[in-house]
């Protein structure tokens, strides 16, 4: 690591403690349609404000043993992991970048993407809902930063692309960027589309929805942040995750006797989409070239 670098990975974990606790307060407070803004923080039972102190990131957790100290109702676990989470993943959008062209613009625009995929994957596992709200602004945001993406560190294009702009100068710069954002809208499309066929084949087939609109808008925010092939790849771990966890909470949903039967139980995709895109950050396409080492061995 450059020697100017080493400092900036403990400032992004001290950040990342820190938009991990507004990450708490943004999936407690927007299903809600509260503002995360105003009131401060507050016993989620007796509503007594949180002094400064027990708004320290982690700690505050740790010293109040997990309870409100003024009623002393237990405080979920979550929060600290949440924080924690966002901490670790911010400090290693740093590791990741930094022999990377412009290390902390990319850091930064990794620890933004993990950031929103967190939030998303709790707002789907608590509450089924992927708010539009965060998912067109994610999937805009993943447009530009394919265009500054391609200002800094510009990728190889396409033969598809090159075939299909044939009279653009595509090595100047100009036509470079314009290359790298069509490739995202194409991406972002792409995802879409995915979701959008498997829902309207599952009601043709059953006659009700089954994927929700947010996961095709999920997908499709994954491929305008990373692009075809690691959008196509997260897609695909996140269905086969999601098939294995169900697969594994079925005997728990029967052993309940439901009286949901297990063919219609709601499952939160999304958070498999997430959590399968934040892998691809750091290990991009990893399922694509394990299985092309598979074929090809």
């Amino acid at each position: 690591m450059r020697a100017w670098l080493q400092p900036v990975p403990a400032f992004f974990a001290l950040f990342g403690l820190l938009f991990g606790s507004f990450l708490n307060v943004v999936r407690i407070r927007m299903p809600e349609g509260m503002s995360i803004v105003h009131p401060g923080s507050r016993c989620p039972r007796c509503q007594h404000p949180l002094a400064a102190w027990q708004n320290i990131p982690v700690l505050s957790w740790m010293l109040l043993c997990g309870r409100c100290s003024f009623c002393h109702f237990p405080i979920s676990p979550t929060y600290p992991i949440v924080e924690i989470a966002t901490s670790v993943l911010w400090t290693m959008s740093v590791v990741a970048s930094v022999r990377q062209p412009a290390p902390i613009v990319q850091a930064v625009a990794s620890a933004i993407f993990c950031w929103i995929m967190l939030l998303l994957a709790a707002l789907d596992w608590q509450h089924f809902w992927l708010p539009d709200r965060i998912t067109w602004p994610t999937i805009m945001l993943g447009l530009l930063w394919r265009g500054l993406h391609a200002s800094i560190a510009p990728l190889p294009i396409s033969p598809m692309l090159a075939a299909v702009l044939p009279a653009m100068e595509l090595e100047a710069k100009p036509g470079v960027i314009f290359a790298a954002v069509l490739a995202a809208v194409l991406a972002a499309l792409a995802g879409a589309a995915i979701v959008l066929v498997l829902r309207f084949t599952y009601w043709l087939v059953r006659r009700r929805e089954g994927m929700g609109l947010g996961d095709a808008k999920l997908l499709a925010a994954i491929g305008a942040w990373l692009g075809f092939t690691a959008m196509l790849d997260s897609f695909l771990v996140a269905v086969l995750g999601a098939s294995v966890a169900a697969l594994l909470w079925i005997p728990f949903h029967l052993k309940r006797r439901s009286n949901q039967g297990w063919s219609t139980m709601s499952f939160p995709l999304g958070v498999f989409l997430a959590f399968a895109a934040i892998a691809e950050i750091f290990s991009p396409a990893w399922l694509l070239h394990l299985w092309l080492q598979l074929a090809f061995r």
